[in-house]
């Protein structure tokens, strides 16, 4: 009998005399952006014959990537075994220094007012990392009363997810510090220690993959940040793919944002988009205060995901990665019905021959002031602007998208009022309804987000964006029987779907990319 090494070998033989291996390279790095060259490529040469033993000694990689459904979870798998996903807590002493001591009590005075702190832990592993900033904003703040502090950690391994929800870490997480030793934080519970609640619900996971899906976007709270953390991700990255990751960070932070990566990262990091803040062993980048916000006017036309954006400098040859990922929105095709968002635009942009209504026009107008009085940080002007147009309709559309240029700005609390009154006089809009779920998820009010998707499912039983928010919720909550029924209705509903073409109300997801996510949710 074989022994695992030696099965492990076979299978690489069976795939390199198959001459697989470039097909396969190509595949993995047009996916996730990884740079498998070089020596690296003996590495992924180790991991698909590991994964492919595990699942079964004599799967074979063509039939794998036949089926896309299989080629989804293999990817999962495949990223677990090319990624190290190890952290630990306060992970680099001389970065959390920095944010302990400087950027950390700035944001605080400077968000004093509105009492909102909102961060993103990009690639965040198992968890370490937002959990320690839990703990540093904790010990900031103390008890200091009604503040909302929000952090989002996001990986695209949904193990390394599961874990961190879990929140149970065992010595070799607290390598650096003796936190685990504070009562305060965490108990001792056999060989391992449990995170606080109160600690640890301030923190929130979701699967996002940098390279394919969409953000920023309010749906997944990645708009109007204050700081994010993107630390020992990029080596795993082609610079070309870090770089339009890292314009993607700069359009969600607000402005005066911060932005952290790894010490060896820095080479990288763009300069003509940030102020550069050199500090003791950390350097980071601080989004201008005086760069116009970003209205997202032109949400009609989704941006594509960060491999579709790259563009490879002159003489830079990397033949294995195609311009698109697998599943992108095609710009030539009609790829979703105008949803209440676009209810202005649409009227405004009619077959040749029709006449463009008279509100509409007086809407867009309309909108055109609020956005430059947005631009210029005059809210009131733009409300005033707002409450000029008679017609509900292009009111509550205009309402929208104004939401959407408050959360670009961090004006959370505002955002969030404007949504109230534009639910109180449309209820019936499922896009409003979809955001209110994503407000009172990442306050975690898990109750009110449940309400807001079913509302939305009460407007249209078929909307599929809703039915996969509600299964997200429902996952916090521990439901898993109707997390279950949810993921299999979100299934059934775009099953047949062109999976180029953007699913309503999804923030300019593709129906390809959602069955992939909803094959990864449904294999666990």
């Amino acid at each position: 009998m074989l022994s695992v090494n030696d099965q492990i070998e076979n299978q690489k033989s069976k795939i390199e005399n198959a001459n697989e291996w470039d097909q396969t390279r190509h595949w993995v790095e047009s996916e996730t952006g990884m740079d498998l060259a070089g020596t690296r490529f003996g590495r992924l040469r180790d991991a698909v014959a590991k994964v492919l033993n595990r699942q079964q000694p004599e799967s074979e990689l063509r039939g794998l990537m036949v089926r896309p459904d299989d080629r989804a979870r293999f990817l999962e798998q495949l990223t677990g075994q090319l990624t190290i996903g190890e952290s630990f807590f306060f992970r680099n002493e001389h970065h959390f220094r920095v944010l302990r001591e400087r950027v950390l009590p700035q944001l605080i005075a400077e968000n004093a007012a509105r009492r909102e702190l909102r961060i993103w832990s990009a690639g965040c592993a198992t968890g370490e990392e937002p959990y320690s900033l839990s703990i540093l904003l904790d010990q900031l703040l103390g008890n200091t009363p009604g503040w909302q502090v929000s952090i989002l950690g996001t990986d695209l391994n949904p193990e390394f997810l599961r874990r961190a929800r879990e929140a149970c870490y065992r010595q070799w997480s607290f390598r650096q510090t003796d936190i685990h030793r504070n009562r305060n934080y965490f108990t001792e519970v056999g060989e391992t220690f449990r995170l606080a609640d109160r600690v640890r619900d301030v923190v929130r996971f979701s699967y996002l993959n940098l390279v394919k899906d969409m953000y920023p976007s309010p749906l997944t709270g990645t708009v109007g940040l204050d700081l994010i953390l993107f630390r020992n991700v990029a080596i795993y990255l082609k610079p070309e793919v870090t770089a339009a990751i890292l314009q993607r960070f700069h359009q969600a932070l607000r402005p005066g944002g911060w932005l952290l990566l790894g010490e060896t990262e820095v080479s990288v990091a763009p300069v003509g988009d940030f102020e550069v803040l050199r500090f003791d062993h950390a350097t980071l980048y601080q989004k201008k205060r005086d760069q116009p916000t970003r209205t997202n006017g032109e949400s009609a036309a989704p941006t594509l995901p960060v491999l579709a954006a790259v563009t490879l400098p002159t003489g830079f040859a990397v033949p294995t990665v195609p311009a698109l990922p697998e599943w992108v929105p095609l710009p030539n095709r009609k790829s979703r019905t105008a949803g209440p968002r676009d209810a202005s635009v649409s009227a405004m942009t009619s077959p040749a021959g029709q006449a463009v209504s008279s509100s509409a026009t007086f809407a867009a107008s309309v909108w055109e002031r609020m956005e430059r009085a947005v631009q210029t940080r005059n809210f009131d002007e733009a409300e005033r602007a707002l409450d000029r147009v008679a017609q509900k309709q292009d009111r509550a559309a205009l309402r929208l998208r104004l939401v959407r240029a408050l959360l670009s700005c961090a004006e959370n609390a505002a955002a969030r009022r404007l949504l109230d009154l534009c639910l109180q006089e449309e209820p019936l809009l499922i896009e409003a309804q979809l955001l209110k779920a994503g407000f009172a998820e990442e306050s975690g009010d898990l109750p009110a987000a449940e309400q807001a998707c079913r509302r939305a499912l009460y407007i249209n039983p078929n909307a599929p964006m809703a039915h996969f928010h509600l299964a997200l919720v429902l996952e916090r909550k521990g439901d898993r029987n109707g997390v279950a029924r949810s993921l299999k209705t979100t299934w059934k509903l775009i099953e047949g779907q062109d999976p180029h073409s953007l699913v309503e109300f999804g923030d300019g997801v593709c129906h390809g990319r959602l069955r992939e996510m909803l094959s990864l949710l449904m294999s666990k």
